[in-house]
Order: C-alpha cells, then sequence, then structure tokens
C-alpha cells in the first residue's frame, strides 16, 4: 500500500528502508528513538526480529517515508493497535537530518493520522516524545496532537533525567487531512520544490 502526500509518500518498509535503518538509528536521531550509543548490526537484528513478531500479530503497521524524489528519509509506524478499543500508538522519525524542518515529518504525519481515522476506523491516535525534544513537541501539536500529561524524570540520558510526555487526538478533533494541508502550507512547500504543477 502507497499513501501519497504533498512532499512524501508512505510505503512499505522495504529494503531500500532497511539498508539506512542502522545509520538512521547511530545517527542524530538516537537520541529521540530511545538509542543509547551505537547500535551493532546483531543488536539491529534483534530489533529487527521482535519487529517481524510484533507485525505478523497484525497489531503493528510500518511504513517507509520517501520524498516525492524518491528518496528514502525515515520511518512511520502505526504501534500496539487495539482493534476492539479502536486505538494506536503512532511512532515516527526522519533519519535524514536534511529534511528536518521542511514539512517532509508534518506531511507524513498527516498521511499517517489520515490512514488510522479513515482507512482503520480508529477513534484515538496517541503518541509520546521526550520533553527535550522541543522540534518534536511542536511538530504534533501543528498536527493536531494534545498534550496529555506527563510521566516526569521518566529515563535517564547522558547525564540528566528526562520527562516522557504523552499526546494524543481522538477522531472527532481530526478536521481532516485537507484542511491540515492548508493550515500548514504544505502545498506552498510542495510547489516551491517542484513537486506539483505551479
Amino acid at each position: 500500500m502507497k499513501l501519497e502526500g504533498l512532499l512524501v509518500d508512505l510505503v512499505p518498509f522495504n529494503e531500500d528502508f532497511l539498508k539506512l535503518e542502522r545509520k538512521w538509528l547511530n545517527g542524530p536521531m538516537r537520541e529521540w528513538w530511545g538509542q543509547d550509543g551505537l547500535l551493532s548490526e546483531a543488536g539491529l537484528e534483534v530489533r529487527r526480529e521482535a519487529r517481524r513478531a510484533r507485525l505478523d500479530t497484525g497489531t503493528h503497521i510500518r511504513f517507509g517515508i520517501r520524498t516525492k524524489a524518491g528518496q528514502p528519509i525515515g520511518s512511520f509506524v502505526l504501534a500496539d493497535i487495539d482493534f476492539h478499543s479502536r486505538t494506536a500508538e503512532v511512532g515516527a522519525g526522519i533519519g535524514e537530518p536534511e529534511f528536518w524542518g521542511g514539512g517532509f515529518g508534518s506531511d507524513a504525519m498527516l498521511l499517517i493520522v489520515e490512514y488510522g481515522y479513515r482507512w482503520l476506523d480508529l477513534r484515538r491516535l496517541w503518541l509520546t516524545t521526550l520533553g527535550t525534544n522541543y522540534r518534536a513537541q511542536r511538530q504534533v501539536e501543528k498536527c493536531g496532537f494534545r498534550a496529555e500529561g506527563a510521566q516526569r524524570q521518566k529515563i535517564f540520558k547522558t547525564d540528566a533525567w528526562l520527562d516522557f510526555l504523552f499526546y494524543g487526538m481522538l477522531r472527532e478533533e481530526w478536521p481532516g487531512r485537507d484542511a491540515m494541508v492548508e493550515r500548514l502550507g504544505l502545498r506552498e512547500k510542495a510547489e516551491a520544490r517542484g513537486y506539483l504543477s505551479q
């Protein structure tokens, strides 16, 4: 399945993404993805085995993020999908720093939220981030998530105890992808990159 956006597409997480996964997990995003230190190939394989087991249960759906120009830049997941309560956790990350702040993550977020509500008929999406990840906090708030709470001093990173923040969005709070695209100016960003005819 392919979800088409204006700046990115969400596509199956295939070999193109697997080749870059270790680089991303060991790069600047490792701190936000909960990665302490560098991840070895063996450590990555342990993670992949656990992920395959979760995907086999049908409670996880993983996508790769690919720019409209075809470059793999990160991944998105709907995790711990509860089809009875109709909830899921959103997990995301752009592993290529040159694509931070240009609307790529927001476009991908709008695609995954629309997919969760429209295609999976979920009623609530939620996510977590570190209290020091201000960029992610701004991004998810712009995309319609609301701060719901915090676990104070939940984890120790480098030299400090850090908070774990929780965000959520109910289906009735979602104005729809088209409205959010306009609100965030994503069409203009796509036109500026030549992804849309002007």
